[in-house]
């Protein structure tokens, strides 16, 4: 069975035929009732009407493919910033041993020495705090010790991370390990 689709109506009296003047609320109600229905029924209504769906699910998918992309470029820089103040960390170290020992004469024997010094008149501090190595997350600083004549522990010289993954720079002389740094 074939059907037809309706023809375009060009004006009101068309569909409805011609009204007596005595009755202008039922021809004001029926025009905005086929008006109403028009725009909501046109074919051009009921073909855009899924749309907007498939956009936002396209949009939905880009915004996914995006964020896979990203990803690694993400965890690359939060690296590099660790590196950035692991390097950092390792310095304010080095320069808090070597005041300490060109205030002393010596080696600090601990890290908490570079903290508070009260052998002189005035309280000198190395250093603020323990700070954690960014790499491991932890104080466990693998501490390079200097031994006296007798065997005993006469300071910490120097100090590394634990962590055994390689970093992104090579530091000259060192190599690319963060142990090595």
């Amino acid at each position: 069975m074939k059907t037809e689709l309706p023809k375009k109506i060009e004006r009101f009296e068309d569909l409805i035929g011609p009204l007596p003047m005595a009755q202008p609320s039922i021809l004001i109600a029926r025009r905005s009732l086929l008006t109403a229905q028009s725009s909501w029924l046109s074919p051009r209504r009921l073909g855009q009407s899924g749309m907007t769906y498939v956009g936002l699910l396209l949009a939905i998918t880009l915004i996914g493919i995006a964020t896979t992309a990203l990803t690694p470029m993400w965890s690359t820089m939060v690296r590099r910033d660790k590196e950035a103040e692991l390097l950092f960390r390792l310095g304010e170290y080095r320069r808090a041993i070597a005041l300490y020992r060109q205030d002393h004469g010596r080696y600090p024997a601990k890290l908490e020495d570079l903290l508070e010094d009260k052998t002189q008149l005035q309280v000198r501090r190395y250093l603020r705090r323990i700070y954690r190595d960014p790499m491991t997350g932890q104080t466990d600083w693998k501490l390079d010790f200097i031994v006296d004549k007798t065997g005993a522990i006469a300071g910490i010289t120097d100090l590394h991370s634990r962590s055994e993954a390689e970093g992104f720079m090579n530091i000259a002389g060192k190599g690319n390990r963060y142990r090595d740094w």
